[in-house]
């Protein structure tokens, strides 16, 4: 048999100015492979919508899944930036990046048993499934997940922060969406004790270091992340005051209400949290803020000197982000992790 047969294809990419040289195989993607290496390369979707994983290509030739062309700009394009996650190295690279590279935890594959699915609102539920072997992670990152049957991986932010170290018990909160194919067959049988391919842990959406005050707005099952995220900073004796905007529907889907008040009540400063119901029947009673999640930052005092996170759907975000640029936030201080389903992609 000739070799190559015997042995996956590889380009070799080097990153300009970095000690840094990974093979690349056959069929993955530029992201896919400094992520497998440990390599802390910005990314938040790894579908080409957020725009997060450019570098500029040097020297070699590359293809895309889809075209960077559909996310950056026209200059950027024209200084030779693509996007990485959609890049398939056609040969042997030199790239750069914009900011040196520092190295993370190394995105593996595991296999996970649903040991748990608690409906935790009409639409959500919180589940649990324990890996063959332990997992670090982030407070804020992601992990894919895979179902028999199902070829694409979907997405889900670890929900928890874990207490020390590794664990081989994760949790997700998973939002039905009526059509999808891995939350149909999720929400439509009983699945305790079957198995899904994991893989992560992904993502950039984390606490930062910083004493600032802290706006957290989440939307839906965004909710997740920015839970995980403030548990951490409680664990670390954070004394930030903090604003959680919260994004229902209606009363019926609010939900980890006791989790958000035990949280405020352990919190070492400021805690202040607003539900907010875009779709509350009028004569329900509801005396909460009513409307869209976003609507209550004009009226918030501070502003400039806040820290944001946000996390949900990215038209949420987008209205989020313009708000808080406008009220004199600047960018780099907005943390966003922006909830893809296949109506949001590219």
């Amino acid at each position: 048999m000739f070799s190559f047969f015997k042995k996956q294809q590889a380009t070799k990419v080097t990153v300009a100015g970095e000690a840094a040289t990974l093979e690349v195989l056959r069929g993955k993607t530029l992201l896919e492979a400094m992520l497998s290496e440990g390599l802390a390369m910005p990314h938040d979707c790894k579908v080409g919508s957020c725009g997060t994983c450019r570098f500029k290509l040097v020297e070699g030739k590359i293809g895309e899944l889809s075209p960077s062309a559909l996310v950056l700009e026209r200059d950027a394009l024209s200084q030779g930036y693509r996007l990485a996650c959609q890049a398939m190295p056609r040969s042997d690279l030199v790239i750069a990046l914009d900011a040196p590279l520092s190295r993370q935890q190394a995105v593996e594959h595991y296999t996970a048993t649903i040991v748990g699915t608690t409906r935790l609102c009409p639409d959500i539920i919180n589940l649990v499934v324990e890996l063959d072997r332990p997992m670090g992670f982030i407070p804020g990152q992601y992990a894919d997940l895979t179902a028999p049957g199902i070829a694409e991986p979907r997405s889900y932010s670890f929900a928890f922060a874990p207490e020390a170290g590794e664990t081989t018990r994760l949790e997700f909160h998973v939002r039905h969406v009526p059509g999808g194919l891995f939350t149909d067959w999720l929400f439509g049988a009983e699945r305790i004790g079957q198995t899904l391919d994991l893989s992560g842990p992904y993502g950039q959406f984390r606490l930062k270091d910083s004493a600032a005050p802290m706006l957290c707005l989440a939307g839906g099952s965004g909710l997740a992340p920015i839970m995980a995220i403030l548990q951490q900073a409680r664990s670390l004796g954070a004394n930030r005051p903090v604003t959680l905007l919260y994004g229902a529907r209606t009363r019926q889907h609010l939900y980890c209400l006791d989790e958000i008040e035990a949280l405020r009540t352990a919190w070492n400063a400021p805690f202040e949290f607003v539900p907010v119901l875009s779709e509350e029947d009028a004569g329900s009673g509801w005396t909460g803020a009513r409307g869209l999640v976003t609507e209550p930052i004009a009226r918030l005092a501070g502003l400039a000197s806040t820290e944001a996170y946000l996390c949900g759907p990215p038209a949420m975000i987008d209205a989020a982000e313009a708000q808080l640029v406008r009220h004199g936030l600047l960018p780099e201080l907005i943390a966003a992790d922006r909830f893809l389903d296949k109506s949001t992609k590219p």
